[in-house]
């Protein structure tokens, strides 16, 4: 059974470039070597642009930990985790709808 995720968190304003580098190497590292990560998004807020959302879809347990436990996930963590206002935000999810093929 799929793992549906999100995570919320907002960043200082001085670490936005920064923090954006980390994301995109997060994404790029999901998209080449995590085959079983079935959907990654990084969405920045339009109002508030030091506010942000990842969508996560894992096939299941074992793709999350080995999401969780990749070099690229050490590195957003070391870069991003001291820069937020408020620890992240992790919820999870039961899916009710989707036009997306999971």
């Amino acid at each position: 059974m799929p793992i549906l995720m999100t995570a919320r968190y907002q960043i200082r304003p001085h670490a936005i470039d920064r923090c954006k580098k980390a994301i995109q190497a997060l994404v790029d590292h999901v998209k080449e070597n995590e085959k079983e990560t079935l959907f990654y998004m990084a969405q920045q807020e339009i109002l508030n642009p030091y506010a942000f959302l990842h969508i996560m879809v894992f096939k299941d347990e074992v793709a999350l930990t080995l999401h969780r436990s990749s070099k690229a996930a050490e590195h957003f963590v070391n870069v991003l985790y001291p820069e937020t206002i408020d620890p992240l935000e992790f919820k999870e999810y039961n899916l009710t709808a989707t036009n997306f093929k999971i």
